[in-house]
């Protein structure tokens, strides 16, 4: 099943009815501002498995990057790997995110 690339609006909403968001970028940018909740599995190591391990009870996953070019890559991987949960792709990255004033979460 291929991914659906969704807006900010429509993530937020997701996000509100209990989608895992799984944040495709760095440790270092993951720190510097990150959703809360979300878990990071870089670009690099994305996979069906470790997907499934993060979501063992198959519900809908929000993917994201900072501006949703690795996000539609790992989206694609997820596809190509026969991931069988509903893939949904934030096409605005966390920059979007945090220019349309929704709240993230920051380690440094």
């Amino acid at each position: 099943m291929p991914f659906k690339s969704i807006d900010i609006q429509e993530s937020a909403e997701l996000i509100h009815e209990g989608a895992l968001v799984v944040d495709v970028r760095e440790l270092g940018e993951y720190n510097e501002a990150h959703l809360a909740d979300s878990v990071l599995i870089p670009l690099g190591e994305i996979s069906a498995e470790r997907v499934i391990q993060a979501n063992p009870t198959n519900k809908k996953i929000l993917i994201h990057c900072r501006s949703g070019k690795r996000s539609k890559m790992a989206a694609n991987i997820l596809v190509d790997q026969n991931y069988t949960g509903e893939i949904f792709d934030m096409d605005a990255g966390i920059n979007g995110w945090i220019e349309s004033g929704q709240p993230v979460i920051s380690e440094n």
